[in-house]
C-alpha cells in the first residue's frame, strides 16, 4: 500500500504533477482548497477545486478529500467567517462545497490502519466533549459532521486562543502545540492547517502543510513515512 498525502492546497495545482508522477493506492488531500490570501485569484481556486472533484469522481476509491477550516466556513450550515474569506465569491464556492458534501465526496477524517488523517488533528478533549466513539473513530467523526456540522466551528476554548491553540478545538482547527499535548492514543496523525517550511514528524504526528513552502508531500509506504518533492 502506497499513500500520498498532500498539504493545504489553497488553490494551487501542485497535485496534478504529483498525481501524474507517482503510483499510489490512496491520494489524500488534507483540505483547505480555498482562500489563498491573495496568492491566487478566486477564479483559479474555483477552477482548481472543480478539477480536484473530477479527479475524485474518476478515482472514487483512491482519492480522499478532507475538509479544512477554509472550506468549512463557506458551508450553508455554519456561521462565522475566518481570515481570507472571499465574500464576493461566497455563493459560487459554497455551492461547490455543499454539492461535494451532499455527494459524499468530501469528509472530515480518514483512517488507514494506524494512520489518522484530518485537516488539523484530533484531541482527546474534543472527542470527549462531542461523545465521539473511539472504537469507530472515522465513522463517528464523519457522521457528526453530517448531523451536527456546527460541532466543528471555531470556539474560544479554555485558553482563549485566537489562533485555535486549544485542546477543545475541532479536527479542522486545533493547532500543533495543543494537538501534541492532547492527541488521542494509538494513532499516527497526519495533519495540515499550520504551515511549515518542511515536513516535520514529532511524537507520532506528521505536519504536512508545506506545498506553499518547500512543495514537499508525504509518502507512506509499507507503513513507513517519508517526505518527497
Amino acid at each position: 500500500m502506497k499513500i500520498i498525502a498532500l498539504g493545504d492546497t489553497h488553490g494551487r495545482d501542485h497535485w496534478k504533477e504529483i498525481a501524474a508522477s507517482n503510483r499510489f493506492d490512496k491520494l489524500i488531500f488534507i483540505g483547505d482548497y480555498f482562500d489563498s490570501h491573495g496568492e491566487l485569484s478566486a477564479d483559479i481556486q474555483i477552477s482548481n477545486f472543480k478539477e480536484i472533484v473530477l479527479f475524485k469522481k474518476s478515482f472514487p476509491e483512491k482519492v480522499i478529500l478532507l475538509l479544512g477550516n477554509h472550506d468549512y466556513h463557506y458551508l450553508d450550515q455554519t456561521f462565522g467567517k475566518y481570515t481570507g474569506y472571499q465574500h464576493e465569491y461566497e455563493n459560487e464556492i459554497s455551492d461547490l462545497l455543499v454539492n461535494a458534501v451532499d455527494e459524499k465526496l468530501i469528509q472530515i477524517a480518514f483512517i488507514w490502519q494506524r494512520f489518522l488523517f484530518t485537516h488539523a488533528g484530533v484531541t482527546k478533549t474534543w472527542c470527549s466533549d462531542k461523545s465521539i466513539d473511539l472504537r469507530d473513530l472515522e465513522n463517528s467523526i464523519n457522521s457528526l459532521f453530517i448531523s451536527a456540522p456546527k460541532s466543528f466551528m471555531f470556539n474560544p476554548g479554555i485558553c482563549g486562543s485566537s489562533s485555535g491553540d486549544d485542546v477543545t478545538q475541532s479536527p479542522i482547527w486545533v493547532r500543533p502545540n495543543s494537538l501534541l499535548q492532547d492527541k488521542i492514543d494509538n494513532y499516527i496523525q497526519i495533519v495540515g492547517h499550520t504551515q511549515y517550511s518542511r515536513i516535520e514528524i514529532r511524537d507520532n504526528v506528521a505536519f504536512i502543510d508545506t506545498l506553499g513552502e518547500s512543495g514537499e508531500y508525504l509518502v507512506i509506504e509499507d507503513e513507513i513515512m517519508r517526505s518527497s518533492g
